[in-house]
Order: C-alpha cells, then sequence, then structure tokens
C-alpha cells in the first residue's frame, strides 16, 4: 500500500487525508503501517484523492495463498478479499474539467467519446448500466443535498421520455455548451415547450430551458462520493 509515499507527495498531513474520508488522523497512520486496511470504498476515496488508480495505490500484490483463493497476507494483516476488479468497475467521469469543454462537441445521440475520463465504481452498492456516468458537482446551488465537488451516478434518459421526467435531480446539457445538474419538480415540456431546473439551494434561481434547445438528460441515482465537513 502506496498511501504514505502518495500523502507525502500531495504535501498533506495525516489529519487533514483522514478528514477528507472520514477518518481520524491515527486510522490513517494504521493504514500506513499495515496494522489496518482500508475497505473499499475507502479505497476508491484515496485513488481519487491521489489521482491514481487503485491498482497503483495498491502497489504490488500482496502475497496470495495457492490453497485459499482469495486470502491474503500483508504484514501481520491476514485478510479475506474478493479480486478488486470484481468489486468495482470504470464509468465515464463528467469531471468539472470535461464540463468546461463541452462547447467543444456536438451531442448526436448523447455520444460520450469525447469524455476522456474514468472514474471507479463499488459495484454492490450501485446499479450501473451501459448508459452511466459519473458527475462531479461544481458549486453549491444543490447544497444542502448535494454538496459541492461531490461525485454522483447518473443513468441516460432517452430523448423520448425527458418530457414525462420530473421529482429527481438531473443533470442536463443544453444550448451552446451549458452543463448543469438540477432539480425537475414539474415538468413543462408538453405544455409549454420549455423545462425549468430548480437549485436546492435558496440562494440560486431557476433556470428555463426551451425544450429544443436539450441535448441530453442524465438521472441522478446516488451518490459516490462527497467531501467530509
Amino acid at each position: 500500500m502506496k498511501i504514505k509515499e502518495l500523502r507525502r507527495k500531495k504535501g498533506i498531513t495525516q489529519e487533514k487525508l483522514g478528514v477528507e474520508i472520514g477518518v481520524s488522523g491515527a486510522a490513517v497512520s494504521d493504514y500506513e503501517r499495515g496494522k489496518s486496511q482500508p475497505d473499499l470504498e475507502k479505497l476508491l476515496s484515496l485513488a481519487r484523492i491521489f489521482e491514481v488508480s487503485v491498482e497503483e495505490l495498491i502497489g504490488e500484490s500482496p502475497m496470495i495463498t495457492n490453497d485459499e483463493p482469495g486470502v491474503y497476507v500483508q504484514g501481520n494483516i491476514r485478510s479475506v478479499k474478493n479480486n478488486i476488479s470484481e468489486l468495482y468497475t470504470q464509468i465515464p467521469f463528467i469531471s468539472v474539467r470535461a464540463q468546461a469543454g463541452v462547447s467543444k462537441i456536438t451531442h448526436e445521440y448523447c455520444d460520450l467519446r469525447w469524455v476522456e475520463e474514468t472514474y471507479p465504481v463499488f459495484l454492490p452498492i450501485t446499479v450501473i448500466n451501459q448508459d452511466s456516468v459519473a458527475i462531479e458537482i461544481e458549486g453549491d446551488s444543490m447544497e444542502p443535498t448535494i454538496r459541492d465537488r461531490a461525485i454522483v451516478l447518473a443513468n441516460n434518459i432517452h430523448g423520448n421520455d425527458w418530457q414525462y421526467e420530473s421529482g429527481g435531480v438531473y443533470a442536463v446539457l443544453f444550448g451552446p455548451g451549458k452543463f448543469v445538474v438540477k432539480r425537475i419538480r414539474t415538468n413543462d415540456m408538453r405544455s409549454e415547450g420549455q423545462l425549468r431546473l430548480h437549485s436546492d439551494n435558496d440562494l440560486h434561481g431557476t433556470i428555463t430551458v426551451p425544450a429544443n434547445e436539450i441535448h441530453c438528460m442524465w438521472k441522478v441515482v446516488s451518490k459516490i462520493y462527497e467531501p467530509v465537513r
């Protein structure tokens, strides 16, 4: 496990790293000394913070016994673990950086070939389909529901179904390169030919989008990561 090496390279303390992943500084110290192991959710968070893959974070594979598949020994710790690749999958990641570049791409059929990044998602707690994406939230317009820099899982909504969607949080790509995550309270696309997108934060307003300017829509179904405050 390369936590100590990557943490020092990043220039952050054990206490600060602990806050980021929701544990104490002492727990981070235990991870670094091999006294305990982070669970998969913590591994994914650490990989995101250090901007490396889970495999890179783990480093060289621990010694695996031949007679007990899935059992490994690292230092004095003996644990039962599944293969990491069996527990998570990589899905397209629409980061804040990617959102800033949507004006440069075409949106025919919501083709995601313009998305260059992927994000690891823990399989047992999420429902993934071939159209699922991870989206990084920018700003506080959806607080307290979703915090700034949270990462959410969203599923693509087919264009024929946009007019029926309401009562949830959605990512909408519209107009000349506009990408937002907002709430749809009521859907007026059929009656008024437009869609109102609402912020959960009262300090932010409502966006009204003509129906014919909407390119893509995804429904947010769960949170993958949210920073601790």
